[in-house]
């Protein structure tokens, strides 16, 4: 995944959104790119089966689901000049989910650009979680 977040930096959509977030200082971009994500993608699953497209398309059209709102939020942070990278929780759980770290005050920490309540290092258990999600 970080492989693609790194190709999907460098797409038009992406770039044009990172121009907005280098603006800020360095320390507010992450925070902001997650709020920015969390909520002007949705989040809609995939039909069927798993379907797997870059940043620019989740940006695009506004919805997406968990792997390609991490995906959207490594590729900005990653344009705006913050090293993140997608992160694979509860594969074993029957219910995979895609959250993502990004590196802040020296050291990795989580964040889950599908949960609107979490912040970079804050991510909350499934139970408390609460999304746009849109069926």
């Amino acid at each position: 995944m970080l492989e693609q977040s790194l190709v999907d930096a460098d797409l038009p959509a992406v770039r044009r959104w990172a121009v907005v977030f280098r603006r800020l200082p360095l320390e507010e971009r992450p925070g902001a790119i997650l709020r920015f994500v969390q909520w002007a993608i949705d989040y809609v699953r995939d039909p069927g089966q798993e379907v797997l497209e870059d940043a620019a398309v989740a940006l695009l059209r506004g919805y997406g689901d968990c792997d390609a709102k991490s995906r959207a939020f490594v590729a900005l942070c990653i344009a705006s000049g913050i090293p993140a990278r997608g992160l694979p929780v509860r594969v074993d759980q029957g219910f995979p989910h895609i959250e993502a770290e990004v590196f802040v005050g020296g050291r990795w920490m989580r964040a889950d650009p599908t949960i609107l309540n979490s912040a970079i290092g804050q991510v909350p258990p499934a139970s408390s979680a609460v999304t746009n999600y849109r069926p």
